[in-house]
């Protein structure tokens, strides 16, 4: 655990600034023409804690780790003490050097920093392999040449791109061991010395040795020559220092290639952090003190910039300070920093050694019970998570490989423009890009707004960038044709086919807002990898089509007319899921289906008044206005425990006409909490996006969250998610410290399901409305959850961040509404076809003793002919407090045997009222 100290957030400030690389330039930036990083020395008794604090931090940064080693001097140095062959005195501090640097190498260098963070150490691992190498102590003769030069031969063979299956940046750093038969052979036959001769004159890590600062390399003159001047035992007669600078010096080259922004500067773009060093137990006896003044002689004596951030523990820096502005100092209550970029700059080229270093001196641990040990603690743990930028887009491996699949691309076409290309150019241009070969072509259309609409059973993405959501459109389509491979093999199982339609690129370009579409499929993926799972000779083989109706189910007309036309060609579509945000746009799309004949089961709608639009819509949540009475409900209760010091409420809603569901729960709530003897005010604000002139004059909800502040009764939000958290942004900037009481409306679960964006204000406390009981895990014991481990396991893995905000026990219930109502169909009367009408009359038999358990609550439509909506559907209240991931504070409705809070309005009435 990090201690808590006075001032402890800024050690993780600073660590930041170093770890951090400038979009532009070098560290410090604010210099244009000097860059370096320097030696933090942190100072204290007992830094332990600290340390694994840092490492911690390093470790868990995102949206990648920090590449980083720590290395305890004092174990480096017993291991050479206990060596059955003891070096030379004057050549052990030259043996712990090598040591420390081959373990920083290794660590760089490793799989676990991912392929864009890796570094490879040619120039490192050439002089390594020479220190480790042995000759006979004979005077040099060409014999010894063409020995040396066959072993870098072999050495070559095994880490050149040709023999990719033995090499990896990791064995850069290693003595190679045995080689193939088949190497050998291709080494001494078709690439004889006169090869490798050639190619040393081009290899970069040959050149550079002969041509670097130390150890006078061009003595004798001939790269042999120096070479064997570094191998075992003729270095003894070498000065050890030369020799550790010439090691330390390989190491940094290394890393400034690396880094380096010219010649390859996508390679480098990618480099978004620094590496760090941290040496522990730092002292004059185990040559730790001399290794630190070594790097910094060598960043002097070079003048170049090198991307190491070094921390260490234990040094003394009396002698290195003599006269340092920093002497005596160190405290972290200045600006420790910010004065050794000053004083670096003031040293201008002078290349003293003590510009480079930076004291910390680290204050006692606190105590639990003391003053600031809270704020403290708060603190470091809000800096202590690490952030470093992602790679520049262009930059990414993607636009890389994008720019040879393009490439392609461009050839093919000027290729095939020869045979009539017109044709072919124009099917790509309406059907988003995608041939004629491709299976999803067929279904699809490139709107005026750039967004693809219609349906993809086969996996195309609909233009998303997001990783995610990618692999579960992906795991449904390899799912269909598992699907179609059973019918195949047994054709007296039925095919039933839904159709999943969401406004499934309303986020385009922002996969953190995507989470609650992405969650929704995977639901309906793991319903539909249950079914298929199943072995009853007429168990039903279900096949789910994704289909977008683009932002805010705008071209939800189009998708239907293409889903028409694909019912022509296959009757085993029978039915719709998934449906989102209750828009105009979303009642046309409801009539629009209505019009063809099948039947809607919606996940998340909740509007009064949708089911007035069509007899063959139903939906698995609760409608606002139950929602508004549970809200009122749950106000009432604040108010009774003097949460709230007023028995007020303020409607926050959008002044956008054709948002349905803002308007209908703004109505409703204001209804219900005025039932609830709540003085009512309402606060209407203009969306982003707005349509053109239909809601100006109204503010926007930043300020209305600045307007939030000091009103002290219930601000209830029943707008859209992206508008709440301009909302909190407004609260949080105006009075984050004392923030009022918010309560959002089920929408704000779509943000709240995404770790980043939940947890962007954490000074600003919210509770929301969820259609489920909240956050839960997927090794909760539940058909779902059991179902999701398998198929999306990465997805569970990130669940201790992450919060599945309902959406995937929703769209998980609403499938398997359609399956108990094929059951039941197949049960009462096997001899009907499966058809989307016949289906649609088993939906309204789901009641009473026949109602579905699902994950999401007790589904019963209570028996009523033209009931729509199910029976006291489960509603919960959650809260957000700080990073933590939501928690629920109450529920109402039918869950199996557990009660619902003691606040809640009473249950709703067989006949649908309340």
């Amino acid at each position: 655990m990090t201690p808590v100290f006075e001032n402890a957030n800024k050690v993780f400030e600073l660590l930041a600034t170093l770890v951090r690389r400038p979009r532009k330039g070098e560290l410090p930036t604010e210099l244009a023409d000097r860059n370096g990083i320097p030696v933090v020395c942190l100072i204290g008794d007992d830094l332990t804690e600290l340390t694994e604090g840092i490492r911690a931090s390093l470790n868990g940064a995102t949206p990648h780790r920090i590449p980083h080693e720590f290395i305890s001097m004092s174990e480096i140095r017993d291991e050479v003490a206990q060596e059955s062959d003891p070096l030379p005195a004057e050549w052990q501090p030259v043996e712990v050097y090598r040591r420390a640097l081959v373990a920083l190498a290794q660590e760089f260098s490793s799989a676990r920093n991912g392929r864009d963070e890796r570094v490879r150490f040619r120039r490192f691992g050439l002089v390594n392999w020479l220190l480790e190498s042995d000759y006979p102590a004979r005077e040099p003769d060409s014999q010894q040449d063409r020995e040396l030069l066959r072993r870098l031969r072999e050495r070559e063979f095994q880490r050149r791109r040709l023999f990719g299956v033995l090499r990896s940046p990791e064995t850069e750093v290693s003595m190679q061991g045995n080689i193939p038969w088949w190497v050998l052979v291709l080494g001494l036959h078709l690439f004889p010395l006169a090869w490798f001769r050639a190619w040393r004159g081009v290899g970069t890590e040959y050149r550079w040795l002969v041509r670097q600062p130390y150890m006078a390399p061009r003595d004798p003159g001939t790269f042999p020559g120096f070479a064997m001047r570094l191998t075992r035992p003729r270095r003894g007669r070498e000065n050890p220092d030369q020799v550790g600078k010439l090691m330390i010096n390989a190491f940094l080259e290394d890393l400034r290639v690396a880094y380096r922004r010219r010649f390859r500067p996508r390679r480098s773009a990618r480099r978004t952090a620094y590496c760090a060093a941290f040496l522990t137990d730092v002292d004059d006896t185990n040559h730790g003190t001399a290794l630190i003044r070594s790097l910094v002689d060598v960043r002097n004596e070079t003048g170049v910039f090198d991307p190491l951030a070094v921390l260490c523990t234990g040094v003394r820096l009396e002698d290195e300070l003599l006269g340092h502005e920093l002497r005596g100092r160190g405290e972290l209550s200045e600006d420790l920093y910010g004065i050794w970029r000053h004083h670096f700059e003031a040293a201008g080229r002078s290349r003293s050694a003590a510009v480079w270093y930076l004291p910390v001196v680290v204050p006692a641990p606190l105590a639990p019970d003391a003053a600031t040990y809270r704020q403290q603690k708060d603190r470091v743990e809000l800096v202590g998570r690490l952030t470093v930028d992602p790679p520049p887009k262009w930059a990414r491996r993607r636009v890389t490989a994008l720019a040879g699949v393009v490439a392609v691309a461009v050839l093919a076409g000027g290729f095939a423009r020869a045979f009539d290309p017109a044709p072919a150019l124009k099917w790509r241009e309406l059907h988003c890009g995608l041939s004629r070969s491709d299976p999803d072509a067929a279904t699809l259309r490139l709107r005026s707004t750039g967004e693809c609409i219609g349906v993809a059973p086969n996996g195309y993405t609909f233009g998303s960038k997001d990783p995610a959501l990618k692999e579960t459109l992906s795991t449904i389509a390899r799912q269909n044709r598992e699907a179609d491979r059973i019918h195949e093999q047994f054709t007296i199982r039925p095919v039933v086919t839904l159709i999943h339609l969401s406004a499934l690129l309303s986020s385009a370009g922002q996969p953190s807002s995507l989470t609650y579409v992405r969650e929704a499929l995977q639901g309906a993926a793991s319903a539909q990898r249950r079914q298929l799972d199943k072995r009853g000779a007429t168990d039903p083989v279900l096949r789910i089509f994704p289909a977008s109706a683009g932002s805010g189910m705008r071209f939800g007309p189009d998708a239907v007319a293409t889903v028409e036309r694909m019912m022509r060609d296959d009757p085993s579509i029978v039915g719709v899921t998934g449906l989102d945000q209750s828009r105009t746009a979303t009642i046309t799309t409801i009539e629009e289906l209505t019009r063809i004949g099948l039947p809607m089961v919606a996940t998340s709608l909740s509007a009064d008044t949708l089911d007035d639009h069509s007899p063959m819509y139903y939906q698995v949540s609760p409608q606002n206005r139950r929602q508004a009475t549970v809200a009122a409900a749950y106000g009432a209760h604040l108010a009774e425990k003097g949460t709230i010091p007023r028995r007020s409420v303020r409607i926050v809603y959008s002044a956008d006409p054709t948002d349905e569901y803002s308007e209908n729960l703004r109505a409703d709530a204001a209804k219900s909490f005025d039932a609830a003897d709540f003085d009512v005010e309402q606060q209407a604000f203009r969306p982003s996006p707005a349509a053109p002139g239909k809601a100006s004059g109204y503010p926007g909800p930043r300020t209305v969250g600045e307007h939030a502040c000091g009103y002290d009764g219930l601000v209830f939000f029943t707008g859209r998610p992206e508008d709440f958290e301009t909302l909190l942004a407004g609260v949080n900037a105006a009075c984050g410290s004392n923030p009022p009481f918010l309560l959002g409306g089920d929408d704000v679960a779509r943000m709240a399901a995404d770790p980043v964006r939940r947890t962007a204000y954490p000074k600003v406390p919210f509770d929301f409305m969820d259609f489920t009981l909240g956050s839960t895990s997927c090794k909760t014991k539940s058909d779902l959850y059991s179902t999701l481990r398998k198929l999306f396991p990465t997805e569970c893995e990130q669940l201790a961040n992450t919060s599945l905000d309902g959406h995937a026990s929703l769209a998980f219930d609403a499938v398997n509404l359609y399956l108990k109502a094929v059951g039941q169909l197949q049960d009462a009367a096997s001899q009907l076809p499966l058809s989307s009408l016949t289906v649609w009359h088993s939906l309204s038999s789901i009641h009473g003793s026949a109602a579905l358990d699902g994950e999401s609550g007790r589904i019963d439509f209570g028996g009523v002919v033209d009931r729509q909506i199910p029976l006291d559907k489960i509603i919960s209240v959650q809260r957000v407090d700080g990073m933590k991931r939501p928690a629920q504070v109450g529920f109402c409705g039918r869950w199996g045997t557990l009660s619902q809070s003691g606040w809640c309005p009473p249950p709703e009435g067989r006949g649908g009222t309340e």
